[in-house]
């Protein structure tokens, strides 16, 4: 699995993956504390806010509260 990961996702990704720095650690544990919202939201949204970027969900109410972008596609 490692090697995979190394050799074959990481190249193919290079440059588009987003590090999980102190910003976005710090932004993560604001919005998941008092809330207690599901963890992976919290790190995709503490992303999204720290990177100014939009999240596009079918999932919206996931991610309501957070004060990020949401574009949900299945919406007309």
């Amino acid at each position: 699995m490692r090697s995979w990961l190394d050799n074959h996702v990481r190249p193919e990704f290079a440059g588009r993956i987003l590090p999980i720095d102190d910003a976005i650690a710090t932004r993560c544990a604001h919005l998941h504390i008092p809330d207690r919202r599901n963890e992976a939201d919290a790190l995709i949204a503490a992303i999204a806010l720290v990177h100014g970027m939009t999240v596009v969900t079918r999932n919206v109410r996931d991610f309501e509260g957070t004060g990020v972008v949401i574009v949900d596609p299945w919406q007309g």
